[in-house]
């Protein structure tokens, strides 16, 4: 009788730089940057002429334990209100309900008279803003998601193509490419769209809200 076997919870890997070998234990464990610790075993050397006696880098990932965990019910309810009174604040005609509960994210939609003037750049920016008043005054491993109608569904599709796109410039011209700043959740769309990619690989870099993706080629000198 055949078993399912257990997520992995930790792994070391290998790359020629620690950005990549940061990136190939994210795919073995299927996750994102936000969502494990790291330890740099062997940040590896370029050799002679960088080829001649060099070591790869090597790292291992471990998932962070609150991750695994969705968020109580105590906490759902204290990240509604904590939304609910901005929105109230705001004098709109708007209010935020239950989507979905998962990992550390309570993903809640906008509705309302007025819920689709918060669509785009607002809804980010609020976003943001909410997350950290709930992590500093309230939770700090629970994380809000903002959604109004079909919005980040249509948006993810849109970086989808535009990961697929930039990739294969990336492919032609050998160069990296640096993306426009993204939130956590749209970042997690860039890597995931091209993380089974074999000429490219993808990491991030830069502090919130300025944190940025990198799609590089693998076969870079």
């Amino acid at each position: 009788m055949m078993t399912e076997k257990a997520p992995l919870s930790s792994v070391e890997a290998t790359g020629r730089t620690v950005e990549e070998a940061k990136q190939r234990a994210l795919q073995m464990l299927q996750v994102t940057e936000e969502q494990v610790e790291w330890e740099i075993l062997d940040e590896g050397s370029r050799g002679i002429f960088g080829v001649l006696g060099s070591t790869p880098a090597k790292v291992r990932a471990t998932v962070k334990t609150a991750i695994r965990r969705a968020p109580s019910e105590e906490s759902e309810r204290r990240v509604m209100a904590v939304v609910n009174a901005a929105l109230r604040a705001s004098g709109l005609a708007v209010k935020a309900i239950k989507r979905d509960s998962y990992d550390c994210y309570v993903e809640l939609e906008l509705v309302g008279r007025d819920a689709q003037r918060f669509e785009g750049p607002q809804l980010d920016a609020l976003q943001y803003v909410l997350n950290i008043i709930i992590n500093k005054r309230y939770d700090k491993e629970t994380r809000v998601i903002l959604d109004v109608g079909d919005y980040r569904k249509q948006r993810a599709e849109k970086l989808r193509r535009m990961a697929l796109e930039i990739a294969k410039q990336v492919k032609e011209r050998g160069e990296e490419a640096v993306l426009d700043p993204l939130n956590a959740i749209e970042r997690r769309v860039i890597h995931h769209a091209l993380m089974d990619d074999p000429d490219v690989y993808t990491y991030s870099e830069g502090e919130e809200p300025e944190r940025r993706v990198v799609i590089s080629p693998r076969n870079k000198q």
